[in-house]
């Protein structure tokens, strides 16, 4: 710790901030903590004694940074060698953050919205502020984009855990993360930082700009910061762990892919496969499982081998996305009078990123014919198929047209339209807000009180543009051929510009019919919001322990989000994929107070005892609103039975009111991993057996049924009925700074968090559980599996409700110590080492969907719904351990990060059981060159430490936790920072 640690230690009543702060703000970037922690303290060790201090999680005014909930703090060194250009990267290795959606997410990853995820709970559930307000919501979840705040203005950032509803409002039922930006900036900051990774991949370019002046004599001060970054994509194919999609078959992790292929692949059961006529089904070379016929060159039809035959997608796919962005943000304010200060906050920011996935592999379908149902018109005659597809369907009309219409039925074709190109979805965002306010101090009842008012107006849009996607409406056009008087092959309604297409047989979509297939496909949604918000707080009275303090407030907040879809969606062309349009609004008016009494000071047992309490009544309307009026209150204590040991707890009745989204969306398909109970690998019982076949799996298929995708559809969508979650938080801790040790410092906090009414869905893998768990043909689960003919599971259906509860506890601890090390100066400047460590318990993170079911304690477990595309790992146990060394011009930082290992879900059957403890170290240094220049430096994952394997069905594309586990590998990063 720096001397001002020491100094605060020396005030009894500084106690908490010191050990909180000097100990507690630990995380595995190349920066240490312990510097962030003297940025956060500074705060309080630098200003006077009676100077009030606002702190996360609270609106009273105090002293110093005491406060009953656990508080860790992040300083700007850190955010600045962090050696990452988005801030997820950085604040999600904090043992209280679970991963969330990260720049490696990409199947999943959706529009690229970077988010914060406090113990596990979600994103939604974690409320990120700016300067004590919200900041622009980047999507119909009002989620705050990470990359959207600016990072070179960062004075410090403060992560506040077990509920903080009272206080901010809906949204923190996990707590809040609030970045705090400078607002006394003067000179200029500029600085280069450029990274890449050891494979030669991944480059990154950053370059930030700060300007700042004080005015009339520092009355005011403006400050403007812009800031440009570029990062190129890394592929999956670039890294040994992704190139090859790893499929279960027989126990085993395989080379797989998906069922999806280029030239087409039909799905059949053992029986159908049996009245094939003019197929060729004896396999050349290893086959596992004929399951289909596919089909190849000129048409011929060939029988489809599983996984053998299986589409390798990973080399089109992002390990990790592209991005871009460009940022002007401008803070100021001047004092009007001796006690009225103007102030304003403006931000823009423009943000480009991308996914992109192999191309498409969409079931063809015909609109209105059913679900995975593709019509071939006049089969026999087509002049658009090739001869060997013609006849193939008419000799064996007695599958394809049962009832001799001439119309061919085909079920859950399996097509990859490589002939198109990958799939690219580009984003891009614009966002801004514009702040304004009044804050100043009066005198009242014999002190001085604090007043705030201020309005903000926030706009973000999304443009969303994908290429390469095919129409189902064109798709189902175009096969429908005829000869023109000439002898050509047209279509036979000629709108659209329609162009002939045949899907069935190697490299038969020319680039004319692609054209057609593939419009680009353009959306885009605008979300917007006002605030209008006033507090005012004091000093009610004193007692013979200090003051009484209070705080009262108010606020008005509006959300309206609207959401257009493409016009080709407008018209349904995509089938069930089509988007539609979506538009919603809610507004709340809430009132709120806070109060802190103290009642013992400086007597026998009792150097301190305070207790605190908030309440907030918040009144929901609009779009006839389900949640109406609400109630949140908390209370909390401290005790400090002498000057070393403080106790601390506080308890937090919360709740969170639907989201737009979750009110609003409409009901569509998406893609997840998950394994099919009914295959063979996952030996069902007797009694599996038969719900199998009752849903549609052939009987004669169950001995070598295999699953024929890495995955399946889930059929999803919102709610309009939904009402407010309910949460109940408890958090009791100790810090301990013992005298005969000053510079050693204890933080130890349990938590336990409770959400009834969770709003929540059962997703795809729960409800297959269910169901077979259950064995009931008739219940909900089983009722919502929907297969094709020849059993392969075509969809899930699931749909938001308030049926979740979840829950969380745990146990976070932390120590830190300072050593001078006189003996390894430089230059006569004084030399310190700072050690610290924090750890993370999570002894459950669970989950209950449905009544009468056993919770889902996902906490340290894989599968079983645990993990999978856009489900991510929340680990039992975490550790991070750092030392940084300071002398004069010279810092060294060295990182160790742990991340607890996973066992698979009970009861779940996989090739991998468990994953190991996965280690990673950092290193950064930073060198004062002249008094103008530093240069700076860091490696992450020093030592390149792969991810473990859990193969598509477990996890995602990846074959792992893209989220979780560092999938990028060694990188550094460079720079220079030029003040003056």
């Amino acid at each position: 710790m720096t001397s001002y640690c020491t100094r605060l230690l020396q005030h009894r009543r500084s106690l908490l901030a010191s050990s909180l702060l000097c100990g507690a703000t630990l995380f595995a970037a190349p920066a240490l903590a312990q510097e962030a922690a003297a940025n956060a303290s500074a705060v309080a060790a630098e200003a006077p004694q009676d100077e009030a201090i606002v702190v996360t999680g609270s609106r009273l005014v105090r002293t110093d940074l005491e406060a009953p909930s656990p508080l860790t703090v992040v300083g700007e060194n850190d955010i600045k060698l962090s050696g990452s250009v988005t801030l997820e990267n950085t604040i999600n290795k904090f043992p209280q953050l679970a991963s969330g959606n990260t720049s490696n997410v990409n199947n999943g990853g959706g529009s690229g919205v970077l988010t914060a995820n406090l113990r596990g709970l979600g994103a939604t559930r974690t409320l990120v502020l700016v300067n004590g307000r919200r900041f622009i919501p980047a999507n119909s979840d009002g989620q705050v984009d990470l990359s959207s705040i600016p990072d070179a203005l960062i004075k410090r950032v403060e992560i506040i855990t077990g509920g903080a509803s009272a206080v901010y409002g809906s949204d923190a039922i996990a707590g809040a993360i609030n970045f705090l930006l400078k607002n006394d900036f003067n000179g200029v900051d500029a600085s280069y930082r450029y990274g890449q990774t050891f494979e030669d991949d991944g480059a990154s370019h950053k370059i930030d700009l700060t300007v700042g002046t004080n005015l009339d004599d520092g009355r005011g001060n403006v400050t403007v910061s812009t800031s440009y970054t570029k990062r190129d994509p890394i592929f999956q194919s670039a890294r040994a762990f992704s190139r090859v999609p790893l499929d279960t078959i027989g126990g085993q992790l395989v080379p797989g892919g998906s069922s999806a292929i280029p030239g087409t692949r039909i799905g059949f059961s053992q029986a159908q496969l049996a009245q094939l006529v003019g197929v060729n089904l004896t396999p050349g070379g290893n086959c596992t499982t004929i399951n289909g016929i596919r089909f190849g060159a000129n048409g011929e039809v060939l029988p489809y081998c599983n996984p053998e035959d299986a589409y390798n997608y990973s080399s089109f796919n992002y390990l990790l996305r592209p991005f871009e962005r460009f940022q002007i943000s401008t803070i100021a304010r001047y004092e009007l009078g001796d006690n009225v200060e103007l102030y304003g906050e403006a931000y823009y920011v423009n943000t480009r990123n991308s996914s992109q996935l192999a191309p498409d592999s969409e079931t063809p379908v015909t609109p209105g014919a059913g679900s995975g149902i593709l019509l071939v018109p006049n089969y026999a005659t087509n002049p658009g198929l090739l001869p060997a597809v013609r006849n193939f369907f008419v000799n064996n009309a007695a599958l394809f047209d049962p009832n001799n219409t001439g119309t061919a039925t085909v079920i859950g074709a399996g097509r990859r339209y490589n002939e198109l190109g990958p799939r690219e979805n580009d984003y891009e965002r614009n966002s801004f807000s514009l702040t304004g306010g009044l804050r100043g101090s009066f005198p009242l009842l014999g002190s001085d009180w604090s007043y705030d008012t201020f309005f903000q107006y926030q706009r973000n849009r999304t443009d969303s543009t994908t290429r390469n996607s095919v129409s189902a409406t064109r798709l189902s056009q175009g096969l429908d051929t005829v000869l023109d008087g000439n002898g050509n092959v047209v279509c036979r309604v000629q709108t659209l510009g329609c162009v002939p297409v045949n899907i069935f047989g190697l490299d038969t979509i020319t680039p004319e019919a692609a054209r057609f297939l593939t419009p680009p496909r353009s959306s885009n949604d605008e979300f917007q919001r006002k605030v209008a918000g006033a507090a005012l707080s004091g000093v009610l009275f004193e007692l013979p322990a200090g003051p009484v303090a209070l705080a009262l407030g108010t606020e008005y907040r509006k959300d309206e989000f609207e959401f257009n879809p493409s016009p080709m969606d407008l018209a349904g062309e995509y089938g069930g994929r089509s988007q539609a349009p979506v538009a919603g609004q809610f507004s709340v008016t809430e009132v709120f107070g806070e109060l802190r009494v103290p009642i013992l000071k400086d007597v026998p047992f009792a150097d301190l005892l305070a207790v605190e309490g908030a309440a907030r009544y918040s009144d929901y309307g609009g779009d006839n609103s389900p949640v109406g009026g609400v109630f949140t209150w908390k209370v909390g204590a401290e005790y400090a039975p002498i000057d070393w040991v403080r106790f601390r707890s506080a308890f937090n009745r919360a709740i969170r009111a639907p989201t737009i989204n979750e009110l609003k969306s409409p009901i569509s398909l998406g893609f997840t991993s998950g394994t099919d109970p009914c295959i063979a690998s996952r030996n069902p019982t007797p009694a599996q057996q038969d719900l199998c076949v009752l849903q549609g799996v052939p009987r004669a298929d169950l001995p070598t049924f295999s699953q024929a995708n890495v995955g399946f559809y889930g059929m999803s969508g919102g709610n309009p009925n939904l009402t407010e979650e309910r949460s109940k938080t408890l958090t009791v801790g100790a810090v301990i700074s013992p005298p005969f040790a000053r510079r050693l410092n204890f933080t130890v906090d349990y938590f336990r968090v409770e959400v009834k009414d969770a709003i929540d869905r059962i997703n795809a893998n729960q409800t297959l559980n269910d169901c077979f768990t259950r064995l009931d043909p008739n219940a909900a689960t089983c009722q919502a599996i929907k297969r094709f003919a020849n059993g392969q599971i075509d969809y899930v259906s699931t749909q938001l409700a308030n049926l979740g509860e979840l829950k969380v506890e745990g146990v976070d601890a932390q120590v830190d110590y300072r050593m001078d090390l006189p003996f390894a100066q430089i230059g006569g400047e004084n030399a310190t080492l700072n050690l610290s460590a924090v750890a993370s318990f999570l002894f459950e993170r669970s989950t209950k969907v449905l009544a009468g079911q056993e919770p889902t304690d996902c906490s340290g477990r894989f599968g079983g719904g645990c993990t999978g595309n856009g489900v991510f790992a929340t680990p039992d146990f975490k550790l991070n351990l750092n030392a940084t060394y300071n002398s004069g011009p010279l810092t060294v930082r060295l990182a160790g990060r742990m991340v607890g290992d996973m066992k698979l879900y009970p009861g779940v059957t996989a090739p991998v059981k468990e994953a190991s403890s996965q280690w990673y170290f950092d290193a950064a240094v930073t060198g004062q060159v002249m008094e103008e220049v530093e240069l700076f430096g860091g490696i992450e994952n020093l030592f390149d430490k792969q991810p473990p394997i859990f193969g598509t069905a477990i996890s995602a594309d990846t074959n792992t936790d893209p989220s979780l586990y560092d999938v990028v590998g060694r990188r550094f990063s460079v720079g220079a920072r030029l003040k003056f």
